[in-house]
């Protein structure tokens, strides 16, 4: 629908003080939506309502002006990239957030400059999007990330999404290396890219760890867990990360996932069942890959 400008300020204004109907609006106006708005964050056309206001909510979570320019942003990709390509400097007025969110390969090139960047965020941010949109090119600027601190989680999971071989050994020297969360995210990752290739190079060397007791963790709450659902039997094997059942009462879900891949020999649960805190519910015989 064709509105003037006015009435889409109207439409930006009442979103932006939490008024979810008027994105519908919004979007059913077309890319002028998404024009007007960053025509107001780069400061060439006055907002509706005070930004200095939004500007302290958004310490918080009230974020609503970088939101709706991203859910516009993922409406109208075209009208983002042409409006780029006509005037660059709005790069600098689009919420970090925006590149990781669109699946675009248009995204690339700038989701490559924010790879260089000294915000660790921007960084995070980069390889989130390079996971959505990379390619194999990317390979050996995401393994450097391994080796920052600051983005390494993020760096593992990107690596896990392109799949490149290039990846296998140094996730599996990343994986052996410790017993850290790191080394299990490590882990992860090079089963993922191993399953895209068609599986390991070479036959994979392994430590067992013994039976891992998986219990209905304590709350203090004093009241059962409820079975809400069970996904593995005895007999099953399972991957490192991979959901078995989940558990549920009246203040929480618990999922119980595996740290280790190995053999499921013990199901002691059903769904619908009640079982006390701290009763064990699942046995794994895990394991470690250790080569």
């Amino acid at each position: 629908m064709d509105l003037m400008p006015a009435e889409i300020d109207g439409l930006l204004t009442n979103y932006v003080y939490r008024d979810d109907g008027a994105l519908d609006d919004l979007i059913a106006a077309g890319p002028a939506s998404l024009h007007r708005l960053l025509a107001i964050l780069a400061g060439r056309a006055e907002p509706g309502w005070d930004m200095a206001e939004i500007t302290r909510h958004d310490r918080d979570d009230y974020r609503r002006p970088g939101s709706l320019q991203i859910l516009l942003a993922k409406a109208f990709p075209d009208a983002l990239f042409d409006a780029l390509a006509d005037d660059p400097s709005l790069e600098s007025v689009l919420a970090r957030e925006t590149f990781s969110c669109v699946e675009d390969a248009r995204t690339l090139p700038f989701l490559e400059r924010q790879l260089r960047s000294r915000s660790p965020e921007y960084r995070r941010r980069a390889l989130r999007g390079l996971a959505e949109n990379g390619t194999a090119d990317h390979t050996e600027a995401v393994l450097a990330c391994l080796a920052d601190p600051e983005v390494r989680p993020d760096a593992l999971a990107t690596l896990a999404r392109l799949g490149d071989a290039r990846a296998v050994e140094p996730l599996l020297r990343a994986h052996t290396a410790d017993d850290s969360p790191l080394a299990r995210l490590a882990g992860l990752a090079l089963d993922q890219v191993e399953q895209r290739l068609g599986g390991p190079p070479a036959p994979p060397v392994w430590r067992e760890l013994g039976p891992v007791a998986f219990t209905a963790e304590t709350v203090g709450l004093g009241v059962p867990w409820n079975v809400a659902e069970v996904l593995v039997e005895p007999g099953q094997t399972v991957r490192g990360g991979e959901l078995m059942a989940t558990l549920s009462n009246d203040a929480i879900d618990q999922e119980l996932i595996t740290d280790w891949p190995g053999t499921v020999t013990e199901v002691r649960i059903t769904v619908g069942d009640e079982v006390p805190e701290a009763a064990i519910v699942l046995v794994v015989r895990s394991r470690r890959r250790i080569g």
